[in-house]
């Protein structure tokens, strides 16, 4: 082979070489190089404006509406985010939950994370008025150095507080909206504590009110009689003065027992626990301004209420004289409950608080 052919071969083997490995350099570059393309994320946290202490262990429950913030996640960026990792803690009164991990969070993909607290029963148990404390939640994922920690501030109401509703006056139109949170009032209803059982026991002694239709209805007459007997007053709810939106501090029956009074919220509560600790299936009827207790029969599947408030038999003469005669009897008031609750069905003016329902969907008594 002459010189110039070995040559001319050479140059073309080089510049075959050099090509090749140019293109393999391209490919490396075109996967990232050894520049990753860096994740974006937008995290923002919302917290629960207020805690209600009365049904504090529910949310703990993954399965209920009831959680202590909300977290939304959007990757703004052009690459996935890995192994993102989010939790949080409430300090005093929960340590840092669970992690919640998400393998991908891909671009423009948005994620809603909730907080489900399991709260210390000690501290909750010493929260008697609204108290603020401070959230915090942590998140990291690979490829960021250390986690990145928000802090926000809510409020844990004490045990005896409820607000009707969280929706914000431009957001209220109806009657509903006016009272959002009524699924909250199954957390006073406490069939199990000891005096409210024992008080039930006692009351509905000797009747069937498994299966026995009119066994249960006469418990219901009686449950207002034994309240009566008691000395259980009617009271008004004093103007609330530790929130600006409709609020009420709540009794629990066995405080209505013992305080021998109660406004008609509380009142409509305590006879629903006492019909509930006997196995009859009970609610508890809002209406505007104003609460009932009403039982279910089991066979009939009838609905009968009563206006709890004339327990107080001085109360409802004096006051609705055209109403009532002097005795003020149990099956008077049940006849003065119908026209309440179905005039207000007939408007859509009432929520029916099934308690057997919410305590099933998780709303649960705490104390």
């Amino acid at each position: 082979m002459s010189k110039p052919l070995k040559t001319t071969l050479s140059i073309i083997l080089i510049i075959v070489f050099l090509g090749s490995t140019v293109g393999f350099i391209l490919t490396i570059s075109a996967s990232g190089g050894d520049e990753p393309v860096e994740a974006t994320l937008q995290v923002t946290l919302y917290p629960t404006e207020e805690i209600f202490t009365c049904a504090y262990k529910s949310y703990g429950d993954d399965q209920t509406d009831l959680y202590a913030a909300k977290t939304i996640i959007k990757n703004t960026g052009d690459t996935a985010v890995e192994d993102f990792r989010i939790s949080y803690k409430i300090d005093g009164y929960c340590d840092w939950t669970s992690t919640e991990i998400y393998p991908q969070i891909v671009p423009g993909q948005t994620v809603r994370d909730y907080c489900f607290p399991n709260f210390d029963s000690g501290e909750m148990q010493e929260i008697s008025t609204k108290t603020p404390a401070e959230l915090t939640m942590k998140y990291e994922y690979d490829g960021i150095d250390q986690p990145v920690e928000d802090t926000e501030k809510i409020y844990l109401l004490g045990k005896n507080d409820f607000v009707f509703t969280s929706l914000q006056e431009e957001d209220i139109f109806t009657f509903t909206d006016a009272t959002d949170n009524y699924p909250i009032l199954a957390a006073f209803v406490t069939p199990n504590e000891e005096l409210t059982k024992s008080t039930a026991n006692e009351l509905a002694g000797g009747l069937e009110t498994g299966m026995n239709d009119e066994d249960v209805y006469q418990a219901f007459l009686r449950c207002f009689d034994y309240l009566r007997a008691a000395g259980v007053k009617y009271i008004q709810e004093p103007a609330t003065y530790w929130t600006e939106r409709f609020a009420q501090y709540v009794q629990y029956p066995h405080e209505t027992i013992s305080r021998k009074s109660g406004t008609c919220l509380d009142l409509a509560i305590c006879v629903a626990a006492l019909m509930e600790a006997v196995g009859i299936k009970s609610y508890v009827v809002l209406i505007p301004g104003h609460a009932i207790p009403m039982i279910e029969l089991p066979n009939s599947g009838e609905w009968y209420g009563i206006e709890s408030t004339f327990i107080d038999q001085e109360y409802a003469f004096s006051h609705f004289p055209d109403w009532v005669t002097p005795e003020v009897t149990a099956s008077e008031c049940v006849t003065i409950a119908a026209p309440s609750i179905n005039d207000n069905m007939a408007e859509g003016t009432i929520i029916l608080v099934d308690l057997e329902s919410e305590w099933a969907k998780g709303v649960i008594p705490s104390w």
